[in-house]
């Protein structure tokens, strides 16, 4: 897809972060692009830099992890605009340090809800209408996380390890349509996911950590994945971390294990 001028695209998780600047960045392309994000505030902020550079957009309020929601955000985008070109599954939790007996399964069922069933839900109800267009795109956010074990991180890397597996299997399933699907691995970010995450014990450590590692800016994430759906790649690494990670993991899952290992070790002594 070389020309997003006029495009009609669907950016969840778009309150702030990768989804606030995609949405920026598409929105100079000349997008119309429809938002959303169950925090208000964010997603009224994103509003507002999109229309401060003369950009289209249009705001929702939607939990991705209600199915509800999603399914009258849908409607209500079908019955103004009639079709969309591009569904940017963006939208994304994350929980802290915890090991699988610790972690409460409401909040591992939340999770869930929101990394997985929000991009298969979405993606079920707008397939229909992208299938129907001159070309489309589906783009959805895995992780690193989605290719290598991260230990105290089993709710997380389920989700991402599950959209990894969802949008790599419809994207040979959709082979031959007009609908090119896309799977994104972010490395680490410069965003408020970790901030904004569930958190057990030793949050600000985490977050501190984190902070460390994430050594790419949503800017340039943003633009590698908008750069991705131009080329209809089939998955794209965001960030040089992710593609060593995705290196290592191919060359060697072993020497990749022993490294997050070694890790995790000297995460807990300085815990």
């Amino acid at each position: 897809m070389k020309d997003f001028n006029d495009k009609i695209i669907v950016v969840t998780g778009a309150g702030s972060g990768m989804g606030r600047t995609l949405a920026l960045q598409l929105a100079q392309r000349g997008a119309m692009v429809l938002l959303s994000d169950i925090n208000a505030i964010g997603l009224a902020e994103t509003e507002q830099l999109v229309q401060q550079q003369h950009g289209r957009c249009k705001s929702y309020k939607v939990d991705v992890g209600d199915k509800t929601q999603i399914a009258a955000f849908v409607k209500s985008v079908l019955d103004e605009f009639k079709y969309i070109d591009v569904l940017i599954n963006n939208a994304g939790m994350a929980i802290g340090k915890a090991t699988f007996d610790e972690i409460p399964m409401d909040d591992f069922e939340r999770l869930i809800n929101v990394n997985l069933w929000g991009v298969i839900y979405h993606t079920k109800l707008f397939l229909p209408i992208l299938l129907t267009r001159p070309e489309a795109a589906i783009v959805n956010t895995s992780s690193v996380f989605g290719l290598f074990p991260v230990p105290s991180q089993v709710p997380y890397c389920v989700s991402k390890y599950a959209v990894r597996g969802f949008t790599e299997t419809l994207r040979v399933e959709l082979s031959g349509t007009n609908v090119a699907v896309t799977c994104v691995h972010p490395g680490g970010i410069k965003t408020n996911i970790v901030n904004n995450g569930i958190h057990y014990k030793d949050g600000d450590k985490v977050k501190e950590e984190f902070d460390k590692v994430a050594i790419t800016s949503a800017e340039k994430a943003a633009t590698i994945i908008i750069r991705a759906i131009e080329k209809k790649a089939k998955r794209v690494m965001v960030g040089p971390d992710a593609k060593l990670i995705r290196f290592v993991s191919q060359l060697s899952p072993n020497l990749l294990d022993a490294f997050v290992l070694k890790r995790q070790q000297k995460m807990n002594t300085n815990l």
